[in-house]
């Protein structure tokens, strides 16, 4: 079979090499611009659609990207260099498809419109600029087209701290990388493995330290996420529970995930030593599960959270607030409750001062038994609550902002509450 003269010959790698010949189904590869894993993919794709598939006689495969005109730019003109003309049965401009002689189709979607990956079944695809995908469309829409033959999929791009999609497209990769992920594997390696030293050093003089080091070193520029810049591991620490001071519960109220964090304040810190990420559940069901594991606590309560949840019912004739001050098993309990939330930006503030202020001064310890937190604190790129990042660090911001709420000259709302000080003390 002679290829066409597209295929260039590429410059080997071990870690390409590595992508192109495992056998796993599922493929993350987080790497640097210009650095060759959409070609990789875009071959791929191509000696896909020569190959058998058992019990499927026309093999249905897809190249994906965040929007339809992007992807057409970027890959259509190479698909149709890349594929040998004597494959290729029919060819749609309109509908960009290649359709080859053994059975097979190929097609371009943009994931601005995730149903347009659903109905049918493929056998394999490709993901492309990942982190720029809206998060839950892999899971909703593009795993469930890719069950009934088992079918392979590659997510790649670069990994970026910024993207709609990037703390799920760093998730994904890291638990591939940690092997926590079935039948999946992480792959990473940087531009200048491939590029040459001129090129490199002329992206230097055009970009950011930072935008360099994401862009061509693909770095995952820092432990801490976009939002949560002051967070880091000097925040990660030894957080016990202790029967004889009050528990701080600072309630993010949302039913899918409900999340809560427990925390005793000591002085002008915070020390979290747990944290509830529940399913499908109400307040009701939190409040149980609470209870009955710290039945025995004496020594108080402190329950804190979103402003929101005093006018949003979650049952016939209760409140949320409602709900946790009638119930008499938590004796000796305080409720704040703001007159509004304070705006999301100014939480976010009061948060990365008190994980870290300008001083250098820690305030604030996360015990690393709370993973789903610092999974937050570590991911959360956008205001936004996306899927289940956000909805953590949130609960801990209402916290946070009810004992030490920024000072009213630095605030950009209003968000009055009712416990806490304007500083910290």
């Amino acid at each position: 079979m002679k290829l066409p003269e597209r295929w260039t010959k590429l410059r080997y790698h071990p870690v390409q090499h590595a992508l192109w010949t495992d056998n796993v189904r599922f493929k993350f590869a987080a790497c640097g611009r210009s650095s060759g894993k959409t070609e990789l993919a875009k071959r791929r794709l191509i000696m896909a659609l020569m190959e058998h598939i058992p019990g499927c006689p026309k093999p249905l495969y897809f190249a994906a990207g965040p929007t339809y005109n992007q992807q057409k730019r970027v890959w259509w003109n190479d698909l149709i260099d890349l594929c040998p003309k004597e494959w290729i049965a029919n060819i749609s401009l309109s509908e960009l498809f290649i359709q080859t002689i053994f059975g097979s189709t190929l097609f371009l979607v943009g994931l601005d419109t995730p149903m347009r990956v659903e109905g049918v079944q493929y056998c394999g695809g490709v993901i492309d600029e990942s982190s720029d995908i809206r998060p839950g469309t892999f899971s909703l829409s593009i795993r469930p087209a890719l069950s009934f033959y088992e079918g392979w999929c590659w997510r790649i791009g670069v990994p970026k701290r910024f993207g709609i999609g990037a703390a799920e497209y760093r998730q994904g990769w890291e638990q591939a990388r940690n092997g926590n992920l079935p039948d999946a594997k992480s792959y990473w390696w940087k531009s200048s493995d491939i590029l040459t030293p001129s090129e490199i050093d002329s992206a230097k003089m055009e970009l950011s330290p930072e935008d360099f080091k994401e862009q061509y070193e693909a770095e995952w520029l820092s432990l801490g996420g976009v939002l949560f810049s002051s967070f880091g591991q000097h925040t990660i620490g030894e957080t016990n529970y202790d029967p004889s001071l009050p528990i701080y519960v600072g309630c993010d109220f949302n039913m899918d995930p409900m999340c809560w964090v427990l925390a005793h304040k000591i002085g002008t810190r915070l020390h979290v030593f747990d944290e509830l990420f529940l399913r499908d559940v109400n307040t009701q069901n939190a409040l149980t599960l609470l209870w009955n594991k710290y039945r025995e606590h004496k020594s108080g309560w402190v329950f804190t959270g979103d402003a929101s949840s005093k006018s949003r019912q979650t049952s016939a004739s209760s409140t949320d607030y409602a709900l946790i001050y009638n119930d008499e098993r938590f004796i000796d309990k305080q409720i704040g409750i703001g007159d509004s939330n304070p705006s999301i930006r100014d939480r976010v503030a009061a948060t990365n001062r008190q994980l870290k202020d300008a001083h250098e001064t820690v305030s604030l310890t996360v015990g690393p038994q709370c993973g789903r937190l610092i999974e937050d604190l570590r991911l959360r790129a956008s205001f936004d609550s996306i899927d289940d990042i956000g909805h953590m660090s949130d609960a801990l911001g209402y916290l946070v902002w009810a004992l030490w709420p920024l000072s009213p000259e630095l605030q950009t709302g209003d968000g009055r509450v009712i416990i806490g000080r304007s500083k910290r003390k």
